[in-house]
Order: C-alpha cells, then structure tokens, then sequence
C-alpha cells in the first residue's frame, strides 16, 4: 500500500511518446498554416505587379516620364502620328536657312546636280533603306519638286496639315494613316504665293530602336537618332483621296 502511494506521488519528468505525438502534430499543423498564408500574401503581391502596366521614372534631368508594358512591336497611336508629321514638317518646311543659324542652307547633293534641303535629306532617313526601300527615289522625287531659287533664299515652304487621321493597324506592327495637308510656297523675292495639296497616305512599320549616340556623336548623328528614336520608318507613301 505504501509503494503503490510513492509511486503515485512520484513527479513525472519525461513525456511518454503519445504525450509527444499530439504536439507534433499540434506544432506542424500550426506551421502548415503559418506557411499557407505566407503563400497567399506573396501570391496577391506577384498579382498586384503583374497587374501593373503603367510606372513612373525619373531622369537625370529631372524630367518624369510614364511608362508601360507592351509588345516590342506595339507603338502608341500618337507616336505614329507625330513621326508622320516630323517627316512632313522636315521635308516640305524650307526658310532658306540652316536651322539654329542664320547660315544660307545650300542643301544636300543627292547625284546628277540635284539638290535637296538638308533637312528634307535628314528626314529621308525615316524612310526605308536598301533593297526593299525607296529612300533614293524619294529623294530624287523631292529634288525635282523642289525650287533651285530656295537655297539662294529667294522661296520659302511650309506646310500646313488640315487632317492626320487615327492610325490604323494592318498586321502587327504595321499602321497606316492619312495626311491632309497644303504646301505654300512663298515668294521672298516679290511674286504670287503658290499652294500645292499633299494628299498622302502612308504606311508605317516598328523597327528596332536605336541605341543614343555618344556624348562625342556628331550633330549628324544626335539627329539621326532623335529621328529614328521612335522606333519607325516608312514603307510606302501613296496618294490618298478625302472622301467629299
């Protein structure tokens, strides 16, 4: 009797093992929620940034800038119009001068004695080269156009654009849009103004981006790249008639 008393009184140390098993499980049931819910945490963050399509950045200069995720040949509909109407304004705007100078612009030699203005040659460059392009036929094209009088600056040209039309996608990474516009020739020397309509459509395509030049590049080539900066050129050029 007095045994069976000593033994009941005896302070119990150790855990016997089906004490331990219900911790164990207790502990790693715990565990398995902790990590669930870790999970789900990071998952809706992985969803919030693939969500994402718009950010901001900031450059050097200050400036800020949105910018989005889209396709490498996705090109915004305002970028397409504004490179149609950087090539328009460069080609058909002459005032006899050489841009940021008051230096008599004598233009560009394109062969055979014609001549073109020399931004009219710097925005041949948008147009596409090689076998495929028709960048020297635009060029010559231009050449017969335009006036032997503007580079002793007797004539002088703008161009005013009436209507530049939405752009519209034909395949991936192609557009077309259509211009209305009207060229005045202006006659410095005395003499009646001429206007001429440019009725065009053209069509655009995405090419690769040019990489910025260097802080050493020529003025040649800083323009070559704000010119082809949008990633675009001009496949073809050809009449297009308004609807009335």
């Amino acid at each position: 009797m007095l045994k069976s008393l000593r033994q009941v009184k005896r302070t119990k140390l150790l855990l016997d093992s089906k004490d331990i098993l219900p911790l164990c499980f207790v502990g790693l049931t715990a565990f398995s929620l902790l990590s669930f819910f870790f999970i789900l945490f990071l998952s809706f963050k992985v969803n919030q940034l693939a969500a994402r399509k718009t950010t901001f950045v900031q450059l050097v200069n200050g400036r800020a800038l949105v910018i989005s995720e889209q396709d490498y040949l996705y090109r915004h509909p305002e970028v397409i119009k504004n490179t149609v109407k950087q090539w328009a304004n460069l080609t058909f705007n002459w005032d006899g001068v050489i841009v940021g100078t008051k230096e008599l612009d004598k233009g560009r030699d394109i062969g055979k004695g014609k001549r073109v203005t020399t931004n009219a040659y710097s925005a041949s460059f948008l147009i596409q080269q090689g076998n495929l392009g028709f960048r020297q036929t635009a060029l010559q094209a231009l050449a017969e156009i335009t006036p032997s009088r503007v580079f002793s600056g007797q004539v002088a040209s703008k161009i005013i654009i009436s209507y530049l039309s939405t752009p519209r996608q034909t395949k991936m990474g192609e557009w077309e849009v259509d211009m209305v516009a009207t060229r005045v020739l202006v006659n410095l020397s005395g003499g009646a103004d001429e206007e001429i309509p440019i009725n065009r459509t053209f069509t655009l395509r995405a090419v690769d981006i040019p990489e910025p030049p260097s802080p050493t590049a020529s003025a040649l080539e800083q323009q070559l790249y704000e010119i082809r900066s949008a990633g675009l050129e001009i496949t073809k050029i050809s009449e297009f008639t308004p609807n009335n």
